[in-house]
Parts: C-alpha cells; sequence; structure tokens
C-alpha cells in the first residue's frame, strides 16, 4: 500500500517556529509511529537502506525571516508518504483516529484533520504498487514527456558528491531505487541504464536553495519544474518511466526525504 497523509495542524495562540523544520517533522514521524508499535518506530529510526517514508515541511506559515508565523485562524500543513505496507497501514490508522494535539518543534499544535482523500486535500493520495503497475504498465504507447514538480529543495549523492541537478539518471535511478526496495512487484534494474541512455533533460525552470541539515552541514538542492523527452519511445521501457515518475509522489526524490527535502509532484500533462 501507497499512502501520502496530509495533517493540517492549527495554532491556539501565533507562534513562529523556524522555517525549516525536515528534523522535526521526522521527529514527530517516529514519535506518532511510536504510539502505534514502538518495534517498527525503532527499525524506521536505526534501519539501513533506503527508508520506507518521507516527510514535508510545515506548509502554510507566514514567512518572517528565517523563522515562520502560525496564527490562529491560519491552519498549516505537513505531509507523509507510506512506500511500505507495515508505515503505511500507521498512516492509515492517523488518517482514521488523528491524536488531537502534537508538538513540532517543542510547540504544542491542534491537528484540525487528517486525509489521505485527495478529494479533501491535493497532496493526499492512496494506491497500491499493483495499481500503479495496471495504470502504467498495461497501457499503449508511453507519454513522449514526463514532468515533474520539485516542492522542495532536491539533491543526489553521486560517486561522494551531491550533485543539485535532475540529470535523467540520477532522478529515475533514485526511484528505481526505491521501488526496488519496497515494491513487491519486481522493474527490471536496466531501468536506470534506459534512462542513462534514452531520456534527455528537455525543459526546465529550477532555482537552488540552501538547506541546513541538523548535523550533517549544508546541502544545496533545486526546487521548481522539470520535463524529460523520451528519445525512444520503445513501449515497454517508456511505460516503465511513466511508472516511476507516478511512484515520485510518493517517494520523492533524492536525499534526504525523510527530512523535508526531495518532495516531488509528477505531472502528467507535462509543463504546458
Amino acid at each position: 500500500m501507497l499512502i501520502s497523509l496530509v495533517v493540517t495542524l492549527s495554532a491556539d495562540e501565533p507562534i513562529l517556529l523556524p522555517r525549516r523544520l525536515g528534523r522535526a517533522s521526522h521527529a514527530l514521524l517516529l514519535r506518532l509511529v511510536a504510539d502505534q508499535d514502538p518495534a517498527l518506530a525503532a527499525e524506521l529510526h536505526d534501519g539501513p537502506g533506503p527508508k520506507p517514508f518521507t516527510c514535508s515541511e510545515l506548509v502554510g506559515g507566514r514567512a518572517q525571516g528565517s523563522s515562520q508565523q502560525i496564527t490562529p485562524g491560519h491552519p498549516a500543513w505537513i505531509r507523509y508518504t507510506g512506500l511500505a505496507e507495515p508505515i503505511s497501514r500507521c498512516l492509515q490508522s492517523l488518517a482514521e483516529a488523528p491524536p488531537e494535539m502534537v508538538e513540532l518543534d517543542r510547540r504544542r499544535l491542534r491537528v484540525e484533520s487528517a486525509t489521505v482523500a485527495s478529494a479533501v486535500h491535493p497532496w493526499a493520495a492512496q494506491t497500491t504498487y499493483q495499481e500503479l503497475c495496471d495504470q502504467y504498465l498495461h497501457r499503449g504507447m508511453p507519454q513522449s514527456r514526463l514532468a515533474f514538480r520539485h516542492v522542495s529543495p532536491t539533491t543526489f549523492r553521486s560517486q561522494g558528491v551531491n550533485i543539485p541537478v535532475p540529470l535523467p539518471y540520477l532522478v529515475f535511478g533514485s526511484l528505481l531505487a526505491h521501488w526496488q526496495a519496497f515494491s513487491p512487484v519486481a522493474v527490471s534494474p536496466d531501468a536506470r541504464r534506459y534512462a542513462e541512455e534514452m531520456v534527455a533533460l528537455a525543459r526546465y525552470r529550477l532555482q537552488t536553495r540552501l538547506v541546513q541539515l541538523e548535523g550533517r552541514g549544508a546541502r544545496v538542492g533545486f526546487v521548481g519544474e522539470s520535463e524529460f523527452a523520451l528519445l525512444n519511445r520503445d513501449r515497454y521501457w517508456g511505460n516503465v518511466m511513466g511508472l516511476l515518475a507516478a511512484y515520485s509522489t510518493y517517494a520523492g526524490l533524492g536525499g534526504h526525504t525523510g527530512m523535508g527535502m526531495g518532495q516531488t509532484c509528477f505531472l502528467p500533462q507535462g509543463l504546458g
């Protein structure tokens, strides 16, 4: 099961919070999971390899320099995604029975709502790996263009270097790594080679952002939009690229997706 949970939060009185809350968002998720399944929370914290979840920053606060203000009557929201059954079940349970209050960066916020329904919030969603495969692998000719909106700073790690550029082999290689780690439906590892040889960055509207990661130094990432062209519209490989592109809405892109980076939205209609 794939889940995108949106939790809407409000303040009983005006409060100031840091603009960057990736680590606090991550800590909140682990506390919420621990309330249901302490062993799973420990596994999510300590387990090696790709993480089966992403965490967004807090969205909707009013910017004030390096801070953001949350005021009564103007709620903000935070998003968590689950890529594997155990964490997805926890997120589903939170949607059905959210707590009344949560603590974010040592400040108490009221939970106004929690949903996985796209009809309620545009960033909420739920599906399964099989449903994604049925939608993308079993159709006719693939799309010739695949586009993304990069909502939070995104960067990739390759050969010990951070690369804040959406190169095709990095974008689709990142998605393939998560798919192979968590999906019960296998995709050929040659998908990365196809992306490197037959997918080109065609258009982009990007800006760089500097992100300070607590305990990990600074990272340069990009935000904006990118679009990729399939140079060889082979039906199978093109549909695999479309499948991975759609998966980005849940898996995010690049590094530190559990700390607010790499939040991504697939744009089925392209950049227009």
